[in-house]
Parts: structure tokens; C-alpha cells; sequence
């Protein structure tokens, strides 16, 4: 099995580089080709109109992949926040159509991991100031 990861914005970022040179279909293949895409932090970045169709075409090129062809997303936005992040409405509509037809999702509630060696510390100051004295002559 191979596995490919990368976060969001560096998807945006080949996207807008693969148009830019003119290799969308080379670029969209070879994120077809792994049995495992991991797409990381959606919603940290805002795709354009003409990217948002090339997560389309990547979302319907896995969709219809033979074999497996597991997508995982991870996001802290729900997907009903993710129009904000996506131009081009009626391609980011038929992406979440096909990659909600089979999907398990998971909801994670609680305590960042990340956060769980965080230590925390209260300070709190007293008044150090001497009281003011009228000065004396």
C-alpha cells in the first residue's frame, strides 16, 4: 500500500503550480495513484475557483479508482464550514457528494494531543507600590 500526505495548503499550492505550467493531468494522476491520500488542515487555506475544480477532479478520479482508494481528511472545521475555503460552489458540492457517499467520519471532542505535556502557571502580583507621602520641605 502506498500512502500519500500533505497538508492542505500544499495541495492548493501544486494545484496552482500544475496550472501554471500546464501539467493538471499529470499533477491530478499522481495523486490518483496512491492507495491512501491523506489531505491534512483542510480549511487553513483558501482555494481559488479553477483549484477547487482540480480537488473536484481529484475527488471523482479516486472516487471512481478501481481498487482502494481511501481518502482521509482532517480538518477542524466541519464540512458544512468548508464553502468558505472553496470558490467554486457547485464543484466543492459534488466533491463532498462522492466523498460522503461512503465515508466514516470522526468526530473528535476534548483536549488538543498535542497540548497534553502543556504546563500552566498562575501568577498573580500584589500591589509593590509604596503609598504616596506628600513630599516634605
Amino acid at each position: 500500500m502506498k500512502v500519500y500526505f500533505l497538508k492542505a495548503s500544499e495541495l492548493n499550492d501544486k494545484f496552482t503550480a500544475a496550472r501554471k505550467f500546464g501539467r493538471e493531468a499529470h499533477t491530478i494522476q499522481s495523486l490518483v495513484k496512491p492507495t491512501c491520500l491523506i489531505i491534512d488542515e483542510v480549511g487553513r487555506c483558501r482555494f481559488c475557483k479553477e483549484n477547487t475544480a482540480m480537488f473536484f477532479d481529484l475527488v471523482d478520479r479516486r472516487y471512481e479508482k478501481e481498487g482502494p482508494h481511501t481518502i482521509i481528511f482532517t480538518s477542524n472545521k466541519q464540512p458544512n464550514e468548508w464553502a468558505q475555503y472553496f470558490d467554486g460552489n457547485d464543484d466543492l458540492i459534488c466533491s463532498l457528494d462522492r466523498i460522503f457517499d461512503r465515508a466514516s467520519i470522526f468526530d473528535i471532542k476534548g483536549e488538543s494531543y498535542r497540548g497534553r505535556a502543556c504546563i500552566t502557571y498562575a501568577v498573580e502580583a500584589g500591589n509593590t507600590s509604596a503609598p504616596a507621602t506628600e513630599a516634605q520641605n
